[in-house]
């Protein structure tokens, strides 16, 4: 174990090595989990490093523990992983939420949605509809705390608050931490209102989509997904080049001379659309029964009752968009 974090001496390293671009190393010795983040010059991936952070390791094998129980939790995550980055939402140090955050945002979703029987093979891209409009419109962030173990069920902060230690109090986006439930995950979220309007915007504009006669439906720019992910060319480019690159790492110790595609990024574009909150038109699909201001925190979703979602012909439209979409990641 390191008593004294070698976070400069790490960054000087990498600089003076060329392993890194110079103005992509950032030291977060400040952070509550200290780390370097940098770009490899090579291949243009983003890195973070930590120390003694045993529990990542942990978490990591907790993570596939329900990748197994929820196969449909990766292309979930992927989406909405790219949805928040490309509005500068997926870091923790700019107001974001973190890739695991994220990541238990959507255990909880699946482990209380009101019909598990869908969880295997449901409509991937219904669920992200429901995901949007639990964290957008419906779920109480002034009262209530998230928990994945033992089954996962919401618990209000006041309960949370009891096993926290040092004087903390829960944050607005509580998470509590399955290997740590002293901690909370979601504490340095400081921008989550802004996270939370996101998706709100998005079930917005994706109900309006989807909406049988809605006059959105008709629109041939882009495909449903497409309204608020915008996947350019050159990130698709760049993915392949990387695909290719460590298939050929895979049988072989040599790492290819090959440069990635000049100017590429993998943090794709930033959409113009500019995202505004408001009610959508018609039907709302499936409602979850925690809303912004109620108070009690029931451990199930309600049963959705709208028949509109029956309606297989945007539910498979918006399905093949969703897959199209994942296949890229």
């Amino acid at each position: 174990k390191w008593s004294n974090l070698p976070l400069r001496t790490l960054e000087q390293e990498f600089l003076d090595n060329g392993v890194a671009q110079e103005n992509s190393i950032k030291v977060l010795d400040k952070a509550s989990v200290p780390i370097v983040k940098l770009t490899d010059k090579k291949t243009e991936i983003k890195v973070d490093i930590s120390f003694n952070m045993s529990n990542g390791v942990k978490s990591a094998e907790l993570i596939k523990t329900f990748i197994q129980m929820f196969p449909v939790l990766p292309k979930l995550v992927y989406v909405l992983k790219q949805f928040l980055l490309e509005r500068d939402l997926n870091e923790v140090f700019t107001g974001g939420i973190s890739s695991y955050s994220l990541i238990l945002m959507c255990i909880s979703f699946l482990q209380l949605h009101p019909r598990p029987e869908v969880l295997m093979n449901g409509n991937l891209g219904v669920f992200l509809i429901e995901f949007f409009e639990l964290y957008g419109r419906k779920f109480n962030y002034m009262h209530t705390g998230i928990r994945i173990r033992d089954g996962g069920r919401y618990i209000s902060k006041e309960e949370m608050q009891k096993e926290m230690i040092d004087g903390h109090r829960p944050s607005l986006l509580c998470i509590e931490d399955p290997l740590l439930p002293s901690n909370d995950i979601g504490r340095s979220s400081y921008g989550v209102l802004q996270v939370k309007r996101a998706f709100e915007y998005a079930y917005t504009v994706l109900t309006n989509a989807v909406l049988p006669l809605s006059s959105h439906s008709v629109c041939q720019d882009h495909s449903i997904l497409g309204r608020i992910i915008r996947v350019t060319d050159k990130v698709i480019q760049y993915r392949r080049w990387i695909e290719q690159t460590f298939g050929v790492l895979r049988n072989s110790n040599t790492i290819p001379r090959t440069r990635p595609p000049r100017s590429l990024s993998s943090s794709g574009s930033t959409s113009s659309v500019e995202e505004s909150g408001g009610s959508s038109e018609g039907s709302d699909p499936p409602s979850r029964d925690i809303s912004p201001n109620n108070t009690h925190i029931p451990q199930r979703h309600i049963q959705p009752k709208n028949p509109q979602w029956k309606n297989r012909r945007y539910r498979s439209s918006l399905h093949n968009n969703y897959n199209q979409s994942t296949t890229t990641k």
